[in-house]
């Protein structure tokens, strides 16, 4: 059955396998964003890219906060293999249908007053509204596949899909036809086709043997200890694009928008390994052995976001003009302010991930409470005068502040030491040789065996 194999198949994987496959998958859409991305500057312009943005923030904010967590719970669950997760998935769905209904409803009545009198970006949110409903129920299979550890084959439709939205995108520019209303549709459409290609695994999961442990799926009171923190996420993550045209205009969004695509890159670092801590830990006994590695994986993640981030920021000054034209020149300092956000708040984000799946998501809830505050109070003072630079600020102090009371919580209830979250050790550089020679190595032998 299912489960049986999968379970096996995870036997079979190290943390630093599931790490790569998850790093891999997660990777492939914000690299695909970054080449998508120029396409839509030079095709929409500055203002275009402006209205893309903002038409598409409110369904995501809506997305992001109206789930109250039931995905995460999910997931939660079926890593823990309880009793009743398989039941719960179809519980899901219908929580799901009703709670996007709901969104969509408020995502509607939010056109009016966030278009602030741009009628096409009024039309781009109607339009994202209808969707909703559809983006909740895609989230369900995504649930499943991140409860079961798989990680190779959400990569692996990943990166297909987004080959398939690059390929359309520029079709589209070649033709004369891409306007911000259809690039939305290709943007928020191959979510929901990766929703419907996992509808099998999803099928054949509900199909596997009865659940081993008798741990009782209960989806709202799991759920609902997240929502807090999914509330403050999306105030760090969304509340400046949503807010944006009402404080500065479309053309300091359109210059954000451009921002935030190039520093997604190493940002969908921290967020795969992240998901893997989340899903491993979850079904884990915590012992010294958990932290010490929960440390470590905060330790390379951030190492390899910093690397990432300085070699995207080097190249910035030539690589902006150059792909997306001059008139976007000024999003290149705004950049290194997204690039050093991302770098320095990935050990709190994993660090987070370790709080959720040690039972308590309250506190790395409290803790992006508290780091939403301090980027909603910069966001209100910089943005009116500073446009973008003021959003990016916002991002750097909200993910310095909140990833830092993740570490603080850890510390205080889990006994975790703080300084083990930041800097390399000589055993990390080691884990990283040794993985990577496993990896080759299995790679050969395939070959050979083919």
């Amino acid at each position: 059955m299912l489960r049986k194999r999968s379970t096996d198949a995870a036997q079979g994987e190290s943390h630093g396998s599931r790490i790569f496959y998850a790093v891999a998958g997660s990777a492939v859409t914000p690299l695909m964003s970054l080449a998508t991305a120029p396409i839509l500057a030079q095709s929409l312009g500055v203002s275009g890219r402006g209205e893309l943005a903002a038409g598409a923030a409110p369904m995501l904010f809506a997305v992001a906060i109206g789930a109250l967590g039931i995905p995460e719970a999910l997931t939660f669950y079926i890593a823990r293999q309880a009793r009743g997760a398989r039941r719960a998935v179809l519980r899901a769905f219908g929580i799901l249908t009703l709670l996007g209904a709901i969104a969509g409803v408020f995502v509607a009545l939010s056109a009016p007053i966030l278009a602030d009198g741009n009628t096409a970006v009024e039309q781009l949110i109607m339009m994202t509204a209808i969707l909703t409903i559809p983006t909740f129920w895609a989230s369900v299979p995504n649930s499943v596949l991140a409860g079961t550890h798989a990680w190779k084959q959400s990569a692996l439709m990943d990166f297909a899909l987004s080959i398939f939205r690059l390929l359309l995108l520029s079709v589209l520019a070649m033709s004369g036809h891409l306007i911000p209303l259809t690039a939305m549709i290709v943007m928020l459409g191959l979510p929901l086709l990766k929703g419907l290609l996992t509808l099998p695994y999803l099928i054949e999961y509900r199909r596997g043997s009865t659940n081993a442990t008798a741990k009782r799926v209960r989806l709202f009171h799991y759920g609902s200890r997240l929502w807090v923190g999914s509330l403050a996420g999306v105030v760090l993550l969304r509340l400046d694009q949503l807010l944006m045209i009402p404080l500065a205009g479309p053309v300091q969004l359109g210059l954000y928008a451009v921002a935030v695509s190039v520093g997604e890159v190493p940002a969908a670092l921290a967020g795969a390994v992240r998901n893997v801590v989340f899903s491993a830990d979850a079904g884990s006994s915590h012992d010294r052995e958990d932290m010490r590695r929960l440390q470590q994986t905060a330790r390379l993640t951030s190492a390899a976001a910093g690397l990432a981030s300085i070699g995207i920021g080097v190249l910035l000054p030539w690589a902006i003009p150059m792909f997306f034209g001059a008139s976007f020149v000024s999003a290149v300092a705004v950049t290194w302010v997204i690039l050093t956000a991302v770098t320095l708040g990935t050990p709190g984000s994993v660090a987070g991930a370790g709080l959720s799946a040690r039972g308590r998501p309250g506190l790395r809830s409290w803790g992006m409470v508290i780091g939403a505050v301090a980027n909603t109070a910069v966001l209100f003072i910089t943005v009116p005068t500073m446009g973008a630079m003021g959003a990016a600020l916002s991002t750097l102090v909200g993910s310095i502040v909140a990833g830092t009371m993740n570490i603080v919580w850890l510390r205080a209830h889990f006994g975790m030491g703080i300084q083990g979250f930041y800097g390399l050790r000589s055993q990390d550089i080691q884990l990283v040789l040794k993985t990577l020679t496993r990896t080759i190595r299995k790679k050969k032998v395939h070959a050979l065996s083919n």
